[in-house]
C-alpha cells in the first residue's frame, strides 16, 4: 500500500518542480543584475580620515578633525576634498594605478599639528592591498601631540573576546541548521555553505541594485530565498535519492558536486570582489572602555542571540520542535509512533535554510558579501557540530562558541599570522576529540 507522498496528484509534483526551478533561477539571476551593474563603472573611491590624538590621564583620546584638505594625485587623475564632522572624506578617482594621498597640514584647525610619528603622505594602489566596501581604499592620518601608545597584549583581550562572541553567534545560526539536517537524515551536506551565500547575494542585489531596498527590508527576502532553496533541494533531490536507496556516502559526494557547481555560478555572475551593503558601513565605534564596538555589530549580536535562543526554545517547548528531536534521535521509532518523517525532514530543511540565510545576512553585514563566503564558513560549521556532538543542535551551539572563540583567540596569540586563524579552531577540534571523541554532547557509540 503506497504512502500519502506516493499518491500525490501530478499537478502538485509539477508545481513543486516549477518552484524548484524558480529558486535556482533566482540564485542565478540575482547575482547577474548585481554583476552587470557593478561592471559598468571603473570609478574607485579613496576614503580618507583625519584623527587627532590627545594624551589624557585616561589614555589617548581620538577626535575627528573637520575641515582638513586631502589630495589624491596619480597618473590616471587627481581629486581633493575636505573632511566632514566625522573626520572623513571620500575622493572619487579612476580605479587605475597608484595614488599619493596627502594631508595638507596648513588646513588643520588651530592648535592641531601634524605628528612626527605619522606620515602626511600615504601611497595606495587599487591593484593591491586591502579593499573596503565596493572597491574603496581606506587611508588614515593621525595628528596631534599624543605619543604612540604601546598596547599591552592583555589590553587587546576584551576586544578579541567581543569579536569572538559575534563570530560564534553567526557560526551557531548556520551550524544548528546543518546539525538538524544531519541528525534527521544522516546527510553530510557540503552544499550548506551555498545556502548561506545565496541569502547574502540576494540581499545585496535588492539593496544595491534592483529596487534599492534598505538592508532591513531586503533581509527577509534573502532569508526566504535560502529557506526555499534548501526546501527545494530536499523535495526534488535528496528525497528521491533516499527513496531509491542511495547510500549516504553517494549523497555526500553529490552534495560536494552540487556545492562546487553553485559556487562557481556565483563567481561567474557575482564576481570575485568583496562587496558591502549600502547601510551600516563605516559606523563609528562606541567606546566601552576596554573594548569598542559599532552599532552594526551590536545589532548583529542581539539579532543572532535572539534567533539562537528562539530556536533553542522552539526545539525544547514546541510540539513540532519535540517531533524534530524525536526524528533526530531515532527516525524509525519516530515513524512507528505516527510521526510523518518526510514532513518533519522537509520542515528541518526549511528551518535549516532559514537559519543559514540569517547567518549569511549577518556575515555579509559584518565582513562583506563575496561569492565563496558560505564555503569559507563551512569548515567552521562542520568543526562546530563535530565538537558539540554530531546531530545534536545544542551541541552545535556549544561547539560554535568553542570554534568561534578559538578562531579569534588565534589572532590574539599570533597577531602576525592572522591568515591562519582558522587553524586555531582546527587545533581545538583535534584536542577536544582526542579527549572526548563523541564531542561535548554526543553519545558514545560502539564501532566494530
Amino acid at each position: 500500500m503506497g504512502t500519502q507522498d506516493d499518491v500525490r496528484q501530478p499537478t502538485v509534483r509539477h508545481a513543486m518542480r516549477i518552484a524548484f526551478l524558480a529558486i535556482i533561477g533566482l540564485s542565478f539571476v540575482a547575482p547577474l543584475f548585481g554583476s552587470s551593474a557593478s561592471a559598468a563603472t571603473d570609478e574607485g573611491e579613496i576614503v580618507a580620515s583625519v584623527t587627532e590624538q590627545k594624551q589624557t590621564d585616561d589614555g589617548v583620546e581620538k577626535i575627528p578633525v573637520e575641515g582638513a584638505l586631502i589630495k589624491a594625485v596619480g597618473a590616471a587623475g587627481t581629486a581633493e576634498g575636505t573632511t566632514d564632522s566625522t573626520g572623513k572624506v571620500t575622493l572619487k578617482v579612476p580605479k587605475d594605478g597608484a595614488y599619493d594621498v596627502t594631508l595638507d597640514v596648513a588646513t588643520l584647525p588651530d592648535g592641531v599639528e601634524a605628528s612626527d610619528e605619522s606620515p602626511t603622505t600615504i601611497s595606495i594602489s587599487f591593484s593591491s592591498g586591502v579593499t573596503i566596501g565596493t572597491g574603496a581604499k581606506s587611508v588614515n592620518f593621525f595628528v596631534g601631540d599624543a605619543r604612540r601608545a604601546v598596547i599591552n597584549r592583555w589590553e587587546l583581550l576584551p576586544q578579541t573576546i567581543v569579536n569572538g562572541i559575534k563570530y560564534s553567534l553567526i557560526i551557531a545560526m548556520c551550524a544548528i541548521g546543518l546539525s538538524l539536517i544531519y541528525g534527521t537524515t544522516g546527510l553530510t551536506n557540503f552544499a550548506h555553505g551555498e545556502i548561506v551565500s545565496i541569502s547574502a547575494i540576494v540581499v545585496f542585489w535588492l539593496n544595491q541594485y534592483g529596487p534599492g531596498l534598505h538592508l532591513l527590508i531586503a533581509a527577509p527576502f534573502g532569508i526566504a530565498a535560502s529557506a526555499l532553496m534548501a526546501g527545494a533541494f530536499e523535495r526534488q533531490l535528496w528525497r528521491p535519492l533516499r527513496r531509491r536507496g542511495t547510500s549516504l556516502t553517494s549523497m555526500m559526494i553529490v552534495s560536494i558536486g552540487l556545492a562546487i557547481a553553485i559556487r562557481y555560478v556565483y563567481l561567474f555572475f557575482f564576481g570575485g570582489r568583496n562587496r558591502r551593503y549600502r547601510q551600516y558601513v563605516g559606523d563609528p565605534e562606541i567606546d566601552f572602555g576596554p573594548f569598542g564596538i559599532t552599532p552594526r555589530d551590536i545589532g548583529i549580536m542581539i539579532i543572532s542571540a535572539v534567533v539562537v535562543v528562539g530556536i533553542s526554545m522552539f526545539l525544547l517547548r514546541a510540539r513540532l520542535g519535540k517531533a524534530i528531536r524525536a526524528v533526530s534521535d531515532n527516525p524509525d521509532l519516530a515513524s512507528a509512533t505516527g510521526i510523518n518523517t518526510n514532513r518533519i525532514i522537509l520542515t528541518v530543511w526549511l528551518i535549516g535554510g532559514g537559519l543559514a540565510g540569517i547567518g549569511g545576512v549577518m556575515l555579509g553585514a559584518a565582513s562583506g558579501v563575496q561569492w565563496d563566503m558560505g564555503n569559507i564558513l563551512l569548515l567552521l560549521m562542520f568543526a562546530a557540530i563535530t565538537v558539540g556532538g554530531l546531530g545534536n543542535p545544542f551541541g552545535a551551539l556549544l561547539g560554535a562558541f568553542v570554534v568561534g572563540m578559538f578562531t579569534e583567540l588565534w589572532t590574539w596569540f599570533f597577531p602576525n599570522v592572522v591568515e591562519l586563524k582558522t587553524l586555531g579552531a582546527l587545533i581545538a577540534l583535534v584536542v577536544i576529540l582526542l579527549v572526548r571523541p563523541q564531542g561535548f554532547l554526543g553519545r558514545k557509540e560502539r564501532i566494530g
